[in-house]
């Protein structure tokens, strides 16, 4: 873990942004943390959005108490977007005969 001063991370804003690639960099102002800055990438941005999501984890509760979501329901809730999120299903391959 790093840490930077409010002026630095703002006037090397590029360098913080690469450092942050590697560890979290945690920005003080007077001497206390004020903000975390964590270099992610379009895998984990899903995951950081639904784990700060509140209607999530009141989906994960119900869950727990018995009653199960789909994943599809859970992303349409949670992200306003339906399950394929863009991506194709592979075509399934038909079984030969015989």
């Amino acid at each position: 873990m790093k840490t930077m001063t409010v002026f630095e991370a703002r006037n090397h804003f590029a360098r913080t942004l690469e450092a942050a690639k590697e560890d979290v960099i945690i920005v003080t102002k007077n001497g206390r943390p004020v903000a975390a800055i964590q270099g992610i990438d379009d895998d984990d941005l899903e995951d950081l959005l639904l784990e700060r999501s509140e209607r999530f984890w009141g989906m994960i509760a119900r869950a727990r108490r018995g009653k199960a979501v789909t994943i599809e329901t859970l992303r349409k809730q949670v992200t306003g977007r339906g399950a394929s999120r863009g991506r194709r299903a592979a075509p399934r391959r038909r079984r030969k005969a015989g």
